[in-house]
């Protein structure tokens, strides 16, 4: 089928893909908490410029930016647009702040409840992560004696997240609306000036890597919506794709090569019937496990100190898959249904 065909509902299952990128980022995770007896990373042994947890966020900003172009050109109403992202993140995430700094804080910390809750720092975690503006990463006395003091580091690329949606809007002002084959060009651009440069950074600038990588991840999704009337999915497309892949390994581009097929690939599969008649499960709690899966993470070493690092994988996981699925019933999806009302 052609790409416009897949994203209708119906004939895709790219929940699933969702799920098993948030899983991934856990299993990427766990070498943070027990360096120690840190194991290989399948994706790395594999791949040498990338690993399991970092790739799956690409995937995510692929998936974003494929969904959310699509979204805006199909109903290119700003006001509604800018509520349905909002409803997306912020609802569920307010939960999760809030739980993790008036429940788990006020369990685990080495303060006394007082001395806790009068800190500055624990209405400054609450105030800047709910807002996702200037994220702070430690509550006082909360794990300070744990291999790393970070509250929840998956946080950080939500407001990158945000930052796309923003970008998306302007240029849609200022281009998209206008003229999409130059917009397209334009995206086409950005991606390769993105990944060919980064790829020829200093060590000195590294730091700045992570994220302009992601941005470049959310404009080729947001190309492939441009695409999505010519863009066919298929068996032979693949085996294109794994010649340019092969062309260009070794070179500036093999990571712009390498995510550009790896998308494609799991766009693919989304739409086989394996996945959408077979695999397919009710709810997308792939949000709350990736909100709650470092937290989980952390908490776990900190229960069983000596239980490995693939006791800690599994068991976040199988924990994160249930914490995430309450989140999807309890407040993402009633957000989103009285989003919807409100739109009307």
């Amino acid at each position: 089928m052609i790409l416009s065909q897949l994203l209708q509902p119906q004939n895709n299952n790219l929940d699933i893909f969702r799920v098993i990128a948030a899983l991934l980022v856990i299993y990427g995770h766990a070498s943070t908490f027990l360096p120690g007896e840190a194991g290989s990373d399948f994706v790395f042994d594999w791949l040498g410029f990338d690993y399991s947890g970092s790739l799956a966020v690409k995937f995510f900003f692929m998936l974003s930016g494929l969904l959310v172009t699509h979204s805006l050109l199909v109903r290119p109403q700003i006001f509604p647009f800018l509520l349905r992202r909002a409803v997306r993140i912020f609802p569920g995430l307010f939960v999760c702040i809030f739980l993790s700094v008036f429940v788990l804080g006020l369990i685990v910390t080495s303060l006394s409840v007082e001395e806790y809750l009068l800190h500055p720092q624990t209405w400054r975690y609450w105030l800047h992560n709910s807002s996702l503006i200037g994220l702070q990463w430690e509550l006082p006395g909360v794990f300070t004696n744990a291999q790393t003091s970070t509250v929840n580091g998956s946080l950080w690329t939500l407001p990158l997240e945000v930052m796309c949606y923003a970008s998306l809007i302007f240029f849609y002002l200022l281009v998209l609306r206008w003229h999409h084959n130059f917009a397209g060009l334009m995206l086409l651009a950005i991606i390769i000036l993105i990944f060919y440069c980064v790829s020829l950074w200093p060590s000195e600038l590294i730091k700045f890597k992570e994220p302009l990588l992601l941005g470049g991840c959310f404009c080729i999704g947001a190309l492939a919506t441009l695409l999505r009337y010519r863009l066919v999915l298929g068996i032979k497309g693949i085996v294109l794709c794994l010649g340019a892949v092969f062309l260009m390994w070794q070179t500036p581009l093999q990571q712009l090569a390498f995510y550009c097929v790896f998308f494609y690939v799991c766009l693919y599969l989304s739409g086989t019937a394996l996945f959408t008649k077979t695999l397919r499960f009710p709810g997308d709690p792939s949000y709350g496990i990736y909100i709650y899966g470092f937290i989980i993470q952390q908490c776990l070493v900190m229960v069983y100190p000596a239980q490995g690092i693939l006791f800690n994988q599994i068991a976040a996981a199988i924990i994160a898959i249930i914490v995430g699925y309450f989140s999807w019933y309890l407040i993402e999806k009633p957000a989103i249904r009285m989003m919807k009302k409100r739109i009307r």
